[in-house]
């Protein structure tokens, strides 16, 4: 004889893949990846310990993630709520130095609005670009947090040469800003890499080793963000993410 509480409804299936989806999220929480190319910044929090998805608006056929090509701010306005995190790595052309070289040209100028959509949002977050880019570098007493993360801060280089990179990361919580460790040349990569003569420029080889990044190719290479930089602001993150879902899953208790 069945028991009617053994009778599976509607209502006690969604509640009970809903305890699934709140415990999957507590072990692995979800971060969604915005303008996520080949997932240079993904990797990064991959190793921290997020499940990534990318979104981006081309093919990245090289991005090792869950990918889903979107309008990135389309697709985030309809589900980022649906993630644990969000880091968003809006276009840098327009904020970058090498503006100046095509004066005539027009760039998309996205950091304003990502950031109102994410604030929007509520959940923890982090927002990267190129140096001079407005985001916020570090914390202040109002409230608002960044870092500026380099890659001799983390080893990163060749024998010839460290590799600088700046990047700002403008966060939702505050991190420990690391210091740069500036010995010897810099060497880095950028443009297609066809030049010659260029001491400083790194090749694909050489530049996949300074990088730690082995699946991408030049052209690729040139608009990542070394996995490093990510793992470490991963690590802060994730313990954001997972105090504000213990945080849920003690308040869902008291109102029961």
């Amino acid at each position: 004889m069945i028991e009617a509480a053994d009778i599976q409804t509607p209502e006690s299936v969604a509640t009970a893949e809903a305890k699934c989806d709140s415990l999957q999220r507590l072990v692995t929480p979800r971060l969604l990846d915005l303008f996520c190319c080949a997932g240079g910044a993904g990797e990064g929090y991959r190793r921290a310990g997020f499940d990534v998805t990318g979104v981006d608006i081309k093919p990245q056929k090289n991005n090792p993630h869950t990918f889903i090509m979107a309008d990135a701010l389309e697709y985030c306005a309809a589900h980022g709520d649906e993630y644990d995190a969000i880091h968003a790595s809006p276009p840098c052309q327009g904020y970058s130095n090498l503006r100046a070289m095509h004066p005539g040209k027009e760039y998309p100028m996205l950091i304003e609005p990502v950031r109102e959509l994410l604030k929007s949002i509520g959940n923890p977050y982090v927002i990267e670009n190129v140096e001079g880019a407005p985001l916020q570098e570090y914390s202040d007493l109002f409230g608002n947090h960044g870092v500026v993360l380099c890659g001799s801060m983390f080893g990163l280089g060749v024998d010839r040469g460290f590799l600088r990179r700046h990047r700002i990361f403008e966060t939702s919580f505050s991190l420990p800003q690391p210091a740069c460790n500036h010995r010897g040349p810099a060497v880095g990569v950028y443009g297609h890499g066809g030049h010659t003569g260029k001491h400083r420029m790194l090749y694909r080889k050489e530049a996949a080793a300074a990088m730690k990044i082995d699946w991408m190719n030049r052209d690729e290479m040139c608009q990542a963000i070394p996995p490093a930089y990510t793992e470490y602001i991963g690590r802060y993150l994730l313990a954001q993410v997972k105090q504000a879902n213990s945080d849920y899953t003690t308040a869902s208790r008291i109102l029961k």
